[in-house]
């Protein structure tokens, strides 16, 4: 009697520890826009944006993105210009597109400029844009306006390029941002 009440003991903690495996989580998905480059003769820039967008998302748990014929053709009918698109036309991409979250940013200035001085020469890098994301799952749109300034040692230069490494932490803070509230 022993044995048996003890397996049936254990029968029942086994479907315990395996009933949230069962759970209906499913991943959001997320369209991403292409960038909307208005900085003249930077073509990098497009390329560190996809690379830390994506990058981003991956490292991110619970989202997928989404790169589909119906999502293209969704993008291409809202027709967007040098300007990140509306809140009505971020809904229309998420209905026509079928996804949960989407996102588009905009670069209109990416510049460094030297200063120099007795003590250590500085490098001030200035990003102007703007961001927006939908989220259908919260009905909520945000705007916001990229604005960063930064001034670093100009020694760091010579190992790296600076501005396209402050543009990626932008890229990665506001895909992040738009992300934060999946429900």
């Amino acid at each position: 009697m022993k044995k048996l009440l003890r397996c049936l003991l254990m029968t029942v903690m086994a479907l315990c520890f395996s009933l949230p495996c069962f759970s209906a989580a499913e991943a959001a998905t997320v369209a991403l826009l292409p960038l909307i480059n208005n900085v003249q003769n930077d073509e990098m820039v497009s390329q560190i944006f996809y690379k830390e967008a994506i990058a981003t998302m991956n490292s991110q748990k619970g989202f997928m993105m989404v790169e589909n014929d119906k999502l293209t053709a969704a993008i291409d009918a809202v027709n967007v210009g040098n300007k990140v698109p509306g809140e009505a036309a971020l809904v229309k991409i998420a209905k026509d597109g079928d996804v949960d979250i989407v996102i588009a940013i905009q670069l209109d200035k990416l510049e460094d400029e030297t200063f120099f001085s007795s003590e250590e020469n500085k490098i001030k890098i200035n990003i102007l844009g703007r961001a927006v994301s939908y989220n259908a799952l919260t009905g909520e749109f945000r705007n916001r306006k990229i604005d960063h300034e930064v001034l670093i040692p100009e020694v760091f230069s010579s190992r790296w390029n600076v501005s396209h490494e402050e543009w990626g932490k932008v890229v990665r803070q506001e895909i992040k941002k738009a992300l934060a509230a999946k429900k």
